[in-house]
């Protein structure tokens, strides 16, 4: 949708043309210097116009907001520049000397746009920033082996000193600036969309490549095509600031899940195009200033590479122990009670089934009064006395023994080669303990316990359960009709197990 209406907006067909016409007009027709300056100043201007309402776009973010209004300064100071430029070759027909004035302002402005590109703030942290930085610099470093490789490398050497720093300064920073615009690109959470920064950077970068060939390092250029290559860099950096404008509305619609760094094939083309450079380069058989330039980069790109990889594995052995921690914890969940921290029912079948041959116990345990804590004292208090009740459980028990909370206020016992006398006793011993007060929230609050205890065999496990849940209803019952919970009595028990054998 918003492709469909950037196609047919007015504006930015009316850049497109422009940039079609450059060529023409000033190489073949009668396009000049001054005609030249009144297309910057324009430009200028539309950048300022289309920045402001940038800032003040409904749906701009925060960060985005402050990110346009720091470039709105930049391009701002940039206009002031260029319009005195350009009242200056206006009013002093045949002036071709770049002013002072205009030169500091557009110095300032291009300072501002890199404090822009780089104080916005990134997506992800720590590590994952890290790996944006080498990213961003690998590709940098590649673009600039090419500048050094195509413009620079043959040319410097006989030049004036001058021409030779003013080009270099204009590359650096412009190269700064495509270094920034890249690095938010690949951050996900650049103030502009893909569409849009990417033709700001060709536009940047444009603007870097052709500083060699204006200020005449390169060749021998012609006034006409020293305009062209000044001012097409300029019309894409303008078209990308309105095709943004037209876009702001995409940037309020990022899922939280598309924010933060992203994987991108950039650095690793960067890679690949500086190593056959580099093979290319060595072909001559000459160790030029070239060749050991690209020869330089390669490495520094290698070394970048290398410095990202290691970013990267230890990244994924952080990920992988996190992996391996959080499945632990599942597998935890999947087999123990959250409140408690003691087995469940799931568990607990589990470690009978491994149980050993032989005699085989088991005690279910309910708790007595326990509702009645919850009605007047609040769930809260609930929660504590189960996990004091859990805590005394676990302290009656020896080793293969295993305490289990079934759910609610039941619990389970799992007396692995105990029989039916000495499962009785700790029974005894388990309803006397659970029954002692217990201090919760500043308040002394008592529970009973009324215990069912069934022997068998292992295999048993479910006919275990469901026998010890009756003698222990069984004794619930005797219990609130006056009795003890173990009203049955050991005699009951060996009973009961007989029976089951």
């Amino acid at each position: 949708m918003h492709m469909r209406v950037a196609a047919r907006d007015p504006v930015l067909l009316a850049l497109v043309a422009l940039g079609l016409l450059l060529a023409p007009w000033f190489l073949i027709g009668p396009g000049g210097t001054t005609t030249s300056w009144v297309v910057q100043a324009t430009l200028d201007v539309l950048m300022v116009y289309f920045a402001w309402r940038l800032t003040r776009h409904p749906e701009m973010t925060a960060p985005g907001r402050r990110f346009w209004r720091v470039a709105l300064i930049a391009f701002a100071s940039c206009a002031v520049g260029d319009l005195y430029q350009c009242l200056l070759v206006l009013t002093h027909p045949g002036t071709t000397r770049i002013s002072l004035v205009q030169t500091a302002f557009v110095v300032i402005g291009m300072a501002t746009v890199v404090v822009a590109t780089l104080q916005h703030p990134l997506g992800g942290v720590g590590r994952q920033r890290l790996r944006l930085w080498f990213d961003a610099a690998t590709v940098l470093t590649g673009i600039a082996v090419f500048l050094w490789s195509f413009l620079l490398a043959e040319e410097l050497g006989g030049k004036q000193d001058t021409d030779r720093w003013a080009a270099s300064a204009t590359a650096v920073v412009m190269l700064l600036i495509s270094f920034g615009v890249l690095k938010l690109i690949l951050s996900g959470t650049a103030p502009f969309t893909r569409f849009a920064g990417a033709a700001a950077a060709l536009g940047v970068a444009g603007t870097a490549l052709a500083a060699p060939i204006t200020t005449g390092l390169v060749g021998e250029p012609g006034p006409g095509l020293m305009i062209v290559v000044q001012l097409a860099p300029c019309v894409l950096t303008t078209a990308a600031v309105r095709l943004q404008q037209l876009q702001a509305g995409l940037l309020a619609q990022r899922m939280p899940g598309e924010l933060g760094p992203r994987s991108s094939r950039l650095p690793y083309l960067a890679v690949i195009a500086t190593q056959v450079l580099l093979l290319w380069s060595l072909s001559g058989g000459e160790m030029t200033s070239r060749v050991w330039g690209v020869a330089a980069g390669a490495v520094l790109i290698t070394a970048l590479v290398l410095g990202r990889q290691q970013v990267a594995f230890r990244d994924n052995e952080r990920l992988l122990g996190e992996l391996r921690s959080l499945h632990d914890e599942l597998r935890r969940q999947a087999t123990h009670d959250a409140l408690t921290g003691l087995p469940n029912r799931v568990l607990l079948h589990r470690r009978l089934q491994e149980s050993a041959a032989g005699s085989v116990s088991m005690l279910l345990i309910d708790l007595d009064g326990f509702k009645q804590v919850n009605d007047e004292h609040g769930h809260h208090a609930g929660d504590l006395v189960l996990q004091a009740v859990a805590e005394r459980l676990t302290g009656l028990l020896g080793a293969g023994e295993v305490a289990a909370r079934l759910g609610g206020d039941e619990f389970a016992v799992l007396l692995p080669g105990v029989g039916a006398d000495e499962a009785a006793k700790l029974a005894e011993r388990i309803a006397v303990v659970v029954a002692e007060p217990m201090m919760i929230d500043g308040h002394w609050l008592a529970v009973g316990a009324s215990v069912g205890v069934a022997t068998g065999e292992p295999g048993e496990g479910d006919g275990l359960l469901r026998e010890a849940d009756a003698l222990m209803y069984r004794r619930k019952k005797a219990r609130k009709a006056g009795g003890t919970a173990l009203a049955d009595g050991p005699s009951g028990l060996a009973s009961a197990h007989h029976q089951r054998r």
